[in-house]
């Protein structure tokens, strides 16, 4: 993770790793590579911010859900959309 923020902070031509470049080598790393070229229908866009947005309403209304941290409609690893989720503390069950 550490190897991924200083890549991504000399990429945009900073000498220090910072809040923003851990930030992105947790989500390829949770997520996967995002894929900026794949072609994807507009008909799968609007399909997969539904889904995505799906799953925000119902993590934002559900009374002890899980702190909501992320929601992407862009492509990246295996996925068309990805909602991730921090929780705050360490739970076991």
């Amino acid at each position: 993770m550490v190897n991924i923020s200083i890549l991504n902070a000399l990429k945009n031509s900073r000498n220090k790793a910072n809040y923003v470049d851990f930030d992105f080598a947790l989500d390829r790393i949770s997520m996967g590579v995002g894929r900026k070229n794949m072609l994807v229908s507009e008909k799968d866009r609007l399909m997969t911010a539904y889904h995505e947005g799906g799953h925000t309403l119902a993590a934002y209304y559900t009374e002890g859900s899980t702190k909501l941290h992320k929601v992407t409609i862009l492509p990246r690893g295996g996925a068309l959309g990805f909602t991730s989720f921090i929780p705050e503390t360490d739970k076991l069950s």
